[in-house]
């Protein structure tokens, strides 16, 4: 007996061989329609304006840092009951700034972002309401001036 004999018995002919090579083809381009559509549906895509532009000045972005690290300023977070504890200190001790600036940030979904307002607790010490937000990963973007001076800092904040 010959193995075409054989294999035709069996019942895989030609046919059935270029059918199921045709339907795995068919699979794989199913799943990477799915996929690839996916993918453009959630991520809204490059979030940075000026992308290029910010590269080319980042010696800038460098000198600032030092700057802002000769300050000697901290910036501390707690979370307390719904809301968002946050402390400022320069080397002599708690600061308060000129001019206070924060906004929450959602790395997956930059339409989310929104600002926050701070309310004074006391010398240096503000707090922020975060009971309407929604769980999950988030980032606090703070900006502090008393001055010329400037500080400008990212922290991520992980609300249950």
């Amino acid at each position: 007996m010959t193995l075409a004999q054989d294999m035709s018995r069996s019942g895989l002919t030609g046919r059935k061989v270029a059918l199921i090579v045709a339907g795995f083809f068919l699979t794989i381009t199913a799943v990477d329609v799915f996929m690839i559509t996916s993918a453009l549906q959630s991520q809204p895509g490059l979030v940075t304006d000026h992308a290029y532009e910010r590269g080319l000045a980042y010696n800038a972005v460098l000198a600032a840092k030092a700057r802002q690290d000769a300050l000697g300023w901290s910036v501390a977070y707690e979370r307390v009951d719904g809301q968002l504890m946050i402390s400022i200190k320069d080397a002599a001790g708690p600061m308060a700034p000129d001019d206070l600036a924060l906004r929450l940030l959602r790395p997956s979904d930059a339409g989310k972002d929104r600002p926050l307002v701070p309310v004074a607790a006391g010398p240096g010490r503000y707090t922020v309401n975060l009971a309407e937000v929604e769980a999950g990963l988030w980032q606090v973007a703070i900006s502090l001036r008393r001055g010329d001076d400037r500080f400008d800092r990212l922290d991520d904040l992980v609300l249950p």
